[in-house]
């Protein structure tokens, strides 16, 4: 299995013509004949990423979406609706898990892969949040859906290294559901960044240890190395 630079294109779409995720289509492409893969990279351009259940009317402020010509996709895990833009790494995990339906441990098996990789860069003040974030001193720095079939599992997450978190503002409004940790504070109070934090990683560094991590054993039971690992 390789890990690219970066994710594949897509067609700029109008609003309501919500296309696949890209990277969810090439890693559950990928898993039809391989057991374990996954993709870590930065995000190239601004782009919105709807929940499997999420509608678009009610999460984003539509007609800046369209004015900014901002594509819109799908995912095929369920969660909230995000913002990604250059500096958030994308984390897409995939494998075969003979593990019953247990989808926060499955969200908890990676969000803590994540943790143990940040606390060896220097990182401090990190905690599992809500049912699938992590926060930093309490504020979000990183939110997680999950794709689940009978014996497969999809995981998606999305790391704030540097974006402009102002984006968040402009194209979210302030969602129904909330994470009790979140005390309804808005978008701008909520997260934050590692750059933010005090934290000045490269999008090299972070990544190639995260691949790394990932490459060296799957953060499931039952699942085998990558192949070519």
């Amino acid at each position: 299995m390789g890990s690219r630079a970066g994710a594949p294109g897509c067609a700029m779409n109008e609003a309501y013509d919500h296309t696949i995720f890209p990277i969810d289509t090439l890693l559950l492409e990928r898993l039809k004949t391989s057991s374990y893969a996954f993709e870590i990279y930065e995000t190239s351009r601004i782009e919105i990423v709807l929940g499997r259940a999420a509608k678009a009317e009610q999460d984003l402020h539509l007609e800046r979406c369209q004015d900014d010509g901002v594509p819109i996709h799908r995912r095929a895990g369920g969660g909230g609706t995000v913002v990604l833009s250059p500096g958030v790494i994308i984390l897409s995990v995939g494998g075969k898990s003979r593990v019953p339906y247990q989808l926060r441990e499955h969200m908890r098996g990676v969000n803590e892969r994540i943790i143990e990789v940040l606390g060896g860069l220097g990182v401090r003040g990190l905690s599992h949040e809500g049912i699938s974030d992590i926060a930093l001193h309490g504020r979000k720095i990183l939110g997680s859906s999950l794709y689940r079939s009978r014996d497969l599992v999809l995981y998606q997450g999305s790391l704030l290294l540097h974006p402009d978190l102002s984006l968040m503002d402009r194209y979210l409004r302030q969602p129904d559901r909330q994470p009790a940790y979140r005390r309804g504070r808005p978008h701008g109070q909520f997260v934050t960044s590692l750059r933010l934090a005090g934290y000045s990683l490269t999008t090299s560094e972070l990544v190639n240890s995260l691949k790394k991590a990932f490459q060296e054993r799957a953060p499931w039971p039952s699942v085998p190395r990558p192949d070519g690992a």
